[in-house]
């Protein structure tokens, strides 16, 4: 057991080993000032009722902070007027800009229009989870956010500047998953025996997740895994990312919460079987515990499937739009988007199946020498 212990892990090493050296891409980079813009009027010319393509709008906007404030610089779109019905801008829309120049020393400037300002929404939604959480949670579910907050920091903070450095992604992001679990679980569950079952169940799922993304990227050719917005960033960023590693990363960080969610269901079971029954047998324990595990999957990939398939209906409904019914069903299939999100969903789905029985083995071997333990010491 313990070679089998020390190969994973010495596969592992050589895995992460492979660091991509930053590449630097030589990218013009343009000084650019944002700010918050209100949209005072919107001016719509149509040059030929006949042609979609002949429509003039021009957008008033007010600059209201940054060093622009109080300026009014107008914005025009020339071209196809065929945007669904309240898509485009409104008077009296507060929206997000981006101001540039032209860096040589002229007055010329330019406008960029970007994303109504939508923060009083996101604060109106927050408040009401903070209330919903405060209700039903109490203290520890106020915790748990925190937790949740210190992984995304994490995210944002580490992995992010590592990966746009040039370093794989992978290594960091299972560290950082790693991380959350060890940090999450015990605010969910406290100090106790099933806790620490838990945290090991779900760290080897993770671990399992990794391996397989692993294995995705050495047989799945780079283009299938690698999605168009992972290529913006390729293109966008000023050294060669590393995109398998980029995308194998996605594939372990997609896979940590429903990991870590059976895993502390299942952590949790055995340890009210023991409970109950602290005699039970190790056959009749694990027994036990894969008939709650069978139950609990049923609605667990259930539970996946509807959130993968409502996520995934714009692209479900562009591949009806541009793939002909005649062509073969593997072609659809082996589109990068479709594929990369299939790949995605089977790894996150292996890796939570393997964990349960993982952590049940840990739970009752965790009870089974605690009990030892204290009959020794009576």
């Amino acid at each position: 057991m313990r070679r089998i212990g020390f190969f994973f892990l010495f596969f592992l090493f050589l895995s992460f080993s492979t660091v991509l050296f930053a590449v630097e891409k030589k990218i013009y980079i343009e000084d650019r000032v944002f700010a918050r813009a209100k949209i005072e009027k919107i001016e719509r010319i149509e040059g030929n009722e006949t042609n979609p393509y002949d429509v003039l709008v021009r957008v008033h906007l007010l600059i209201l902070d940054s060093p622009k404030k109080g300026e009014r610089p107008v914005v025009e779109f020339k071209g196809e007027d065929n945007m669904p019905k309240d898509m485009f801008y409104k008077e009296g829309d507060v929206i997000f800009v981006g101001i540039g120049g032209d860096n040589v020393g002229s007055d010329a400037e330019y406008v960029l229009m970007y994303d109504v300002d939508n923060s009083r929404g996101l604060f109106v939604f927050g408040v009401i989870l903070l209330c919903a959480i405060i209700l039903v949670g109490r203290f520890r579910s106020i915790l748990s956010m925190l937790s949740l907050l210190a992984t995304i920091v994490l995210l944002f903070y580490v992995l992010i500047p590592m990966t746009l450095k040039g370093y794989s992604a992978l290594p960091l992001a299972v560290a950082i998953s790693i991380f959350a679990i060890v940090i999450t679980i015990p605010i969910i569950l406290g100090f106790q025996k099933k806790t620490l079952a838990a945290i090991c169940g779900a760290s080897s799922g993770v671990l399992i997740a990794t391996t397989l993304a692993l294995l995705a990227g050495w047989i799945i050719r780079l283009s299938g895994i690698v999605t168009n917005e992972m290529m913006t960033v390729f293109y966008a960023s000023s050294i060669d990312i590393n995109l398998k590693g980029l995308a194998m990363s996605a594939m372990v960080v997609s896979a940590l919460g429903a990991i870590m969610d059976v895993c502390i269901s299942i952590a949790s079971a055995t340890d009210e079987i023991f409970r109950v029954n602290p005699e039970i047998s190790f056959k009749e324990a694990f027994k036990s515990i894969i008939t709650v595990s069978s139950d609990m999957l049923g609605a667990t990939v259930n539970t996946l499937m509807f959130a993968y398939v409502g996520g995934a209906l714009p692209l479900v409904l562009m591949i009806s739009l541009k793939y002909d019914p005649s062509m073969p069903i593997l072609m659809i299939f082996n589109n990068a988007q479709v594929l990369s999100d299939l790949i995605s969903s089977a790894i996150g789905c292996i890796g939570m199946f393997l964990s349960m029985p993982a952590t049940a083995v840990i739970s009752i071997e965790l009870h089974k020498r605690s009990r030892g333990y204290n009959q020794k010491a009576a």
